[in-house]
């Protein structure tokens, strides 16, 4: 099955070859640079790209490991993410605050 760039599968795909911005090289601390690397790493993501990496929250699975997964594994996941967002949009979405916010840290 191919995925084309215009499919919600693409969509998905595209997001992730996409890189956010990196950080500044300042003489700061390990846990300075790391705090300000991943506000960076998020400020730099789209809103689609925040949304994918939140709804792979909701799936206990970090961006790392989704993009260790083989092929066949990542197009599983992906359609369960496009399930979610679906079944949201069905729901009306909008409606309900936080939905798609990652609560975990």
């Amino acid at each position: 099955m191919s995925i084309s760039p215009t499919s919600p599968l693409g969509a998905l795909s595209s997001l992730l070859s996409s890189k956010p911005l990196s950080g500044s090289q300042s003489a700061k601390s390990p846990e300075a640079k790391s705090a300000e690397q991943a506000f960076l790493d998020t400020v730099g993501e789209t809103p689609a790209q925040r949304m994918f990496n939140a709804m792979l929250g909701q799936l206990g699975l970090t961006e790392e490991e989704f993009q260790a997964m083989d092929p066949a594994e990542q197009q599983k996941v992906a359609q369960k993410i496009q399930q979610m967002i679906e079944q949201q949009a069905e729901q009306g979405g909008d409606r309900t605050p936080g939905l798609v916010l990652d609560m975990t840290a």
